[in-house]
């Protein structure tokens, strides 16, 4: 399913198990998981209710170098996040569109890579869930 942001699939696993699982998928497609972040723990050791959600910050070096040569100012949407998050009992798994940074940059070096990270992020999703 598509989002005006990004990319998102159910799934019948746990947050734990999804976190893990994309994990693996990440790395097998040649990208690396730079840092996850406990959002709902975070929120619930300051007396927020929240359900599970998770954000897992990823990056492919080659591509990343590639489009901050291009335009530093598209650090400002790096590292690629993929969330995996559950609302009302159902998990999903959940990532930002590479290919929404062709509405804020023209460097063809950018819509190149763009269009490339897009297709592996859709492919860690798909093996995720």
């Amino acid at each position: 399913m598509f989002n005006v942001l990004g990319y998102t699939k159910a799934t019948k696993k746990s947050v734990d198990q999804a976190v893990a699982d994309l994990g693996t998928s990440v790395e097998s497609n040649g990208f690396k998981v730079l840092n996850q972040l406990d959002i709902a723990g975070i929120l619930n050791s300051k007396g927020f209710d929240c359900e599970p959600t998770r954000i897992l910050e990823v990056c492919h070096a080659p591509s990343a170098a590639v489009v901050l040569e291009a335009n530093v100012d598209i650090s400002l949407l790096l590292p690629c996040k993929i969330n995996v998050y559950q609302r009302d009992g159902q998990t999903y798994v959940s990532a930002l569109d590479p290919a929404m940074m062709k509405q804020f940059f023209a460097e063809p070096e950018i819509l190149k890579i763009a269009n490339e990270v897009e297709v592996s992020i859709k492919r860690i999703v798909d093996q995720a869930v």
